[in-house]
């Protein structure tokens, strides 16, 4: 839940404030790159194990696969591989399909998740190397806020507890 607001921070200081006053990007670059960013993603990944881990039954093998190419996807990423990001969308979309289908968590939670890396899995190879466009980078920002906002609101279906009563597995063999 920590790790997607610090995010959602971020995105929103980027949009917003940095877009007015460019000689404050600097330093805040330098701040988010060496402090924030990765202790944000450090919560990310935390969460995403823990997301995982209290409803495996219900996420299944889909919540597996997806959670674990969540969790490499978002390591190697780290080295701006755009196979990692790739990777990394593709992982967090299997786990929100797996969190939709099983109701284990909130599905609008689940459904932002999806659409958020979806669009981030598109909009991303735009961003490698190539001057932006004003389209391309607010599609970008707007996706990554979506998605960090569906991470928190995870995050504190996680913290509170909620969905663990949403899933009751079959006792039928």
């Amino acid at each position: 839940m920590t790790g997607g607001a610090l995010f959602v921070l971020i995105n929103l200081i980027n949009l917003f404030i940095l877009g007015f006053i460019p000689e404050a990007a600097t330093s805040f670059n330098l701040l988010v790159r060496s402090v924030i960013a990765p202790l944000s993603e450090a919560l990310l990944l935390l969460g995403l194990v823990g997301l995982y881990l209290r409803q495996p039954e219900a996420t299944g093998i889909l919540g597996l696969i997806g959670s674990l190419c969540a969790f490499v996807g978002t390591v190697l990423a780290q080295s701006d591989n755009v196979w990692a990001g790739w990777l990394a969308n593709l992982g967090f979309a299997l786990f929100g399909v797996s969190i939709l289908r099983t109701r284990a968590y909130s599905r609008p939670a689940a459904i932002l998740l999806i659409i958020s890396a979806a669009i981030s899995g598109m909009v991303s190879p735009l961003l490698s190397g190539r001057p932006l466009s004003m389209l391309v980078y607010i599609g970008s920002a707007g996706a990554n806020l979506i998605f960090n906002i569906a991470i928190a609101w995870l995050g504190f279906n996680l913290f509170t507890r909620r969905g663990e009563a949403t899933y009751q597995p079959s006792r039928e063999r």
